[in-house]
């Protein structure tokens, strides 16, 4: 089983969430804009600029024809002042014990990793992966930096864990290179508010001014270097994490995916799911899903569709046919290509939505029709 930390959360604290989510790759239509903040932040430090235009294009959901929301300002501005205080963070992250410089050979955004995760009980292998923000090869080893969003000042300590599976993944992958120390970049976001008679521009003109004159309050670099961790708290860590992986195996095989309702109404919030376990009224026409369909005024086959009143019933039942690889699987198997025969085959084995049936027919011919063209 493939594990990043994010699944193995989901997981192990609401099963349901990780079927509804990598399984049948269900979502929000309209995503919390606040939780796209860090991926925004994210893409302009990776790209090194402010601009995060390209940005918001891609992540549709989070674009807003009519003007900028105030998490996209927010975004920019944040970026904005990491960049006019870029040089001044790292000339300080990148000293070594000495105070002198270190010299930076290579520098990798956005690095993946995998690392196989032995069973703690049994013989089973996974495979866990994480990616870091920034990687830095030096003279005396590597220098991991992570960039973090918040609202508050946070509390350093709740990144251990994650400091510690980086070590071990690239313990893993690059036995031969130490890590030499850990840069966590902490950006926290204003809470400055735009006035009633201040227009867009002039908005973020003030936000990219406090954080550039603020920047104490706002951008803060905590460093951890690997003197400063106990070695036996990190393979205590990693033993936890092989029974973790173990439970999380366990879940996936057996498919127990059961709703942790207390998560699903907690601290923090609603879950993104909270509708559908809660099943609330017209629930499917808050969410999309991943499947693979013809689009015939656009010609073209796409891979995500607007949810419909039978995707809902996925937690409740296992005989659904709301994805097409499922329908062009029957198909294959049954040799049956004639729809007014078809349809009813499937009937019999499914709960069906016939729209979609139709669709996943027309789906099927296309593809067809595009083999023979190709094998001309």
């Amino acid at each position: 089983m493939k594990l990043s930390h994010s699944k193995l959360q989901t997981i192990l604290t609401c099963p349901m969430t990780y079927f509804l989510e990598y399984k049948e790759g269900i979502k929000l239509k309209i995503e919390k804009p606040a939780l796209y903040i860090g991926s925004a932040v994210h893409w302009g430090i990776e790209h090194n600029t402010d601009d995060l235009t390209e940005f918001y294009k891609e992540s549709g959901s989070f674009k807003h024809e009519q003007g900028y929301t105030r998490e996209q300002l927010l975004a920019e501005s944040m970026v904005y002042g990491y960049l006019e205080h870029k040089s001044e963070i790292f000339d300080e992250l990148l000293k070594d014990d000495d105070g002198n410089k270190l010299e930076m050979l290579e520098e990798t955004h956005e690095l993946f990793l995998e690392a196989e995760l032995e069973g703690y009980k049994n013989n089973e292998v996974n495979n866990f992966v994480g990616i870091i923000d920034l990687l830095i090869l030096t003279e005396k080893g590597f220098v991991v930096v992570d960039y973090k969003t918040s609202s508050q000042v946070p509390d350093w300590n709740q990144y251990l864990e994650q400091i510690y599976r980086y070590i071990y993944l690239l313990k893993k992958q690059f036995p031969e290179v130490p890590v030499y120390k850990i840069g966590i970049i902490n950006l926290r976001k204003s809470m400055i508010r735009q006035k009633k008679d201040e227009n867009e521009e002039g908005f973020l003109i003030r936000l990219k001014n406090e954080y550039k004159e603020n920047s104490s309050l706002y951008i803060t670099t905590h460093v951890y270097h690997p003197s400063d961790l106990d070695e036996n708290l990190i393979s205590e860590y990693i033993e936890n994490l092989k029974k973790m992986a173990d439970m999380a195996n366990v879940i996936d095989k057996n498919e127990m995916w059961y709703i942790n309702y207390s998560n699903a109404n907690g601290v923090y919030g609603k879950s993104q799911y909270y509708d559908i376990f809660y099943k609330t009224k017209d629930n499917y026409l808050l969410y999309k899903i991943s499947d693979t369909l013809y689009d015939a005024e656009e010609d073209v086959i796409k891979n995500e569709r607007d949810c419909v009143p039978i995707d809902m019933l996925v937690i409740d039942k296992k005989n659904i046919l709301n994805k097409y690889d499922i329908f062009e699987k029957e198909v294959i198997d049954s040799e049956i290509l004639n729809k007014d025969k078809l349809f009813p085959f499937l009937k019999s084995k499914y709960e069906c939505d016939d729209k979609l049936l139709k669709k996943y027919y027309n789906t099927f011919l296309y593809k067809k029709q595009l083999t023979i063209l190709l094998n001309k």
